[in-house]
């Protein structure tokens, strides 16, 4: 929790000082929007040299910009501007007449369901007609029926769908009570029909890590967030990895996490060395690390990433590489790892701002931009991962049997 304390202590910083921006406005308009947005950049924008743009010098011609625009959508598309301007995805305004909707989206969300009664099957539209199988669960009803990943659903006992069913109307029709059968009809990427029938089962949710052992001598951890729940599953698996010739760290979609969580997992890997620190432009807050930590395994390691990589899993991915440990195989990930701000604007609307970078302990900055991998791969076509194969894994495991060399 202590890097999250320090990471709480910076983004309470921001958001004083900019609440004080807001609270001495008397009007509420795009104008004070502008006026505010300049002062927080000004003054809590990640990158004291705003990227290499001259902030000073752009002032003038976007207020009058502002000013002069014909109504209220067209000046916050200026000041949305006037933000591309510092090449940052983290930052940027929605404008008051948006976050009603907003609001209201967010309050409709309850906790995340954990489980629930189906047959085990994520869902999608995709570039072709129809909703498509996107994955199954591992042993759930769907993948025990045969259930493959790209097969299109065609109908539900005995109801075809038509353009008007979207994801939601399908998934409802799927879904039933325990115990209960449905036939779905499917359609494979050849055109083929078939039907399936399938008893409902219980569908849990809740994320778990996946570990063993493939091609006999390789390890493979795959955590699907970095939490510490997760990481002690890790951690109890870990032994059985132990005697491994290398392991694959599978960090594939995580979106994120603790720091603490990664920190811990890192120090399997290094040992009692710096992680690194969360950076703003006036303070340093280093990532608190174990000096008494052991390196539980110090074999081969290779780390896959794809483009839905996030947050902490980059920053994982980037210090085991910084540090000389890991080789990094995949696709280039989200760029989300930047620690960003929301603060009320004095109209009301809202303006994200990064006001944080984490850097390696080798001094590496991790903004948005995304890690490059050292062996950078094509994502897999839906034929090669509905034959069962995955490419960027084998591609990983070669890395670890040569020992590292790329």
């Amino acid at each position: 929790m202590r890097v999250q304390k320090a990471i709480g202590v910076v983004l309470l910083m921001a958001i004083v000082a900019a609440a004080g921006y807001a609270q001495s406005g008397n009007a509420a308009g795009p104008v004070d929007d502008f006026d505010f947005v300049w002062r927080a950049i000004s003054e809590w924008y990640v990158e004291p040299d705003y990227g290499g743009v001259a902030w000073e010098d752009i002032h003038d011609g976007y207020r009058t910009r502002v000013q002069r625009a014909s109504d209220a959508n067209s000046a916050y598309e200026v000041i949305g501007e006037m933000l591309a301007e510092l090449g940052n995805n983290t930052t940027f305004v929605i404008p008051p007449s948006l976050v009603p909707a907003l609001r209201q989206q967010a309050s409709q969300q309850g906790p995340a369901e954990q489980e629930y009664a189906g047959v085990g099957i994520l869902i999608g539209e995709t570039e072709g007609p129809g909703v498509a199988v996107l994955g199954t669960f591992r042993e759930a009803p769907a993948e025990k029926a045969g259930v493959l990943l790209g097969d299109v659903l065609v109908g539900v006992n005995g109801y075809r769908f038509t353009d008007d069913d979207d994801t939601q109307a399908v998934t409802d029709r799927v879904r039933g009570p325990v115990g209960t059968d449905v036939t779905l009809t499917l359609r494979d990427p050849d055109g083929v029909e078939r039907q399936v029938t399938i008893t409902r089962g219980r569908i849990d949710l809740r994320p778990s890590v996946e570990t063993r052992v493939v091609q006999r001598t390789i390890g493979y951890i795959r955590v699907p967030s970095l939490t510490m729940d997760l990481i002690q599953q890790v951690s109890r698996a870990l032994p059985s990895l132990l005697s491994t010739q290398g392991i694959v760290l599978d960090l594939r979609g995580v979106p994120g996490g603790s720091p603490d969580a990664m920190a811990v997992l890192a120090q399997w890997f290094l040992g009692p060395t710096p992680i690194g620190a969360v950076v703003t432009r006036e303070e340093r807050h280093p990532i608190p690390y174990s000096p008494d930590a052991i390196a539980a395994y110090r074999g081969n390691l290779v780390v896959i990433t794809d483009s839905r990589t996030s947050g902490v899993a980059e920053v994982l991915a980037a210090v085991l590489r910084d540090a000389g440990r890991a080789r990094v195989v995949g696709t280039v990930t989200r760029g989300g790892s930047q620690i960003a701000s929301i603060v009320e604007m004095p109209s009301g609307g809202l303006l994200q701002i990064a006001i944080a970078n984490y850097t390696t302990a080798r001094g590496t900055v991790l903004r948005d931009k995304g890690i490059a991998p050292d062996v950078e791969l094509d994502p897999p076509d839906l034929a090669t991962l509905r034959a069962g194969r995955d490419p960027h894994l084998d591609r990983a495991i070669e890395v670890i049997r040569a020992g590292g060399r790329i």
